[in-house]
């Protein structure tokens, strides 16, 4: 799959696939990547407030890095090695409470807010919304009817309407636009142990996470159904108590997160059209996952 002098694009600046740009741009490629979202990041994004300047890139989101199987969990310690050393990400072990639905011994919080400074001004970022892709007899790729490059990679959850493959019927991608609601708290401290993690907390709040940046904390959480649309007064009149007292809010804030899913059925149908084509699919369902199948490009063996 490497790839050399070519006209490439990325859709997405999810940390893999900045992580991927960076790499194909190293063997002297022309590297695009294409999102359309104010910040980089995708679902690793973070505030622009006071806050996020005055102590750190404050995260919107409740995303973490975590292994599924035991596979993936004999690999952590060579992906953090190489993240620590490739990327200089902030990598810590923490042995704080952490469920999720595979549990293993050692865990871990990573902090990209550097590697997003530093991949920002090494790549070309076009703030664009790419909503076709078609593959030409001369084994070029167009997007959106008029961008030419010479291949195309496509993250899991991208929000493509259309692809065409070359002598092959047009493909419209099956997609479920899910718009999530995310709470953010800054506080002093919180009532739950630092650091903390958990994919099923309650009736209202499906995941919440808390960590330190810097002097501060931060928890964020991501509401269930049947509390999105609620605002911010009475979200912190009958749901912050069992988080943090108010003599320890700093301040909070609500988010909307624009998702287009796709089940593994969709995926699979995905990656059959365009399989031996110029569009190359990027596994981008888990951070974990995505990176081990890209292990090979990043060439991790050799740190």
């Amino acid at each position: 799959m490497r790839i050399k002098k070519q006209k490439l694009a990325l859709i997405s600046t999810s940390p893999l696939m900045m992580m991927l740009a960076l790499r194909l741009q190293e063997d002297g490629n022309e590297v695009t990547i294409f999102d359309y979202s104010k910040n980089v990041g995708g679902a690793w994004t973070w505030f622009n407030n006071k806050y996020s300047k005055r102590y750190d890139k404050i995260p919107k989101y409740t995303n973490i890095i975590n292994p599924y199987n035991k596979r993936e969990v004999n690999f952590t310690s060579i992906m953090n090695n190489f993240l620590k050393k490739k990327y200089k990400i902030e990598v810590k072990q923490t042995k704080k409470k952490f469920e999720i639905n595979y549990d293993y011994k050692k865990k871990y919080i990573y902090n990209f807010s550097k590697f997003f400074e530093f991949a920002s001004k090494k790549l070309k970022i076009n703030k664009k919304f790419i909503f076709k892709i078609e593959t030409l007899a001369n084994n070029k790729v167009r997007l959106n009817d008029k961008i030419m490059f010479d291949k195309v990679f496509i993250p899991s959850f991208s929000g493509l309407k259309k692809i065409k493959i070359y002598n092959k019927e047009v493909f419209f991608p099956d997609t479920k636009k899910i718009i999530s609601e995310h709470l953010s708290i800054i506080a002093k401290k919180f009532k739950l142990k630092n650091f903390y993690y958990s994919q099923f907390f309650d009736n209202n709040f499906d995941r919440v996470k808390i960590e330190k940046i810097k002097k501060i904390y931060c928890l964020t959480a991501r509401l269930d159904h049947s509390i999105k649309g609620i605002k911010i007064t009475k979200l912190k009149r009958f749901y912050l108590d069992k988080f943090v007292k108010q003599s320890d809010l700093i301040n909070l804030q609500i988010s909307k997160f624009h998702n287009y899913y796709r089940n593994k059925n969709q995926l699979q149908k995905l990656m059959n059209i365009v399989k031996n084509s110029n569009i190359k699919y990027v596994d981008t369902t888990q951070f974990m996952c995505g990176f081990f199948a890209l292990r090979k490009i990043f060439n991790v063996s050799k740190l």
